[in-house]
């Protein structure tokens, strides 16, 4: 199950094709639709990619320091491509079927 900010950047990087910045996913969400406080934002958008990363949707290029890791740039993997695929099915509306009786 995927939270509404991780099928966010999966469908994101569908749209750029395949691989997107992460400045892309900063700037493009819309920050009044989060609960949380400004400072708290990068934090939470950091937590929910690495966990895209830990599941096998993504994978995450950047620098690593000794204490913390900079993501620059991600990347759909074939189980994100999936994902994000799945989940546009669910969205998409679907139209009633009416059979003539002619």
């Amino acid at each position: 199950m995927l939270s509404k900010l991780q099928q966010f950047i999966l469908e994101a990087c569908v749209e750029g094709g395949g691989s997107v910045s992460r400045s892309v996913i900063d700037k493009s969400r819309d920050k009044s639709s989060s609960k949380a406080h400004q400072e708290h934002y990068k934090r939470i958008i950091t937590a929910s990619i690495e966990r895209l990363i830990d599941r096998g949707h993504l994978v995450g290029y950047g620098t690593k320091t000794q204490q913390k890791l900079f993501i620059t740039k991600i990347k759909l993997t074939l189980a994100g491509r999936k994902a994000a695929l799945e989940y546009r099915k669910k969205r998409q509306q679907k139209l009633p079927y009416v059979r003539n009786k002619n």
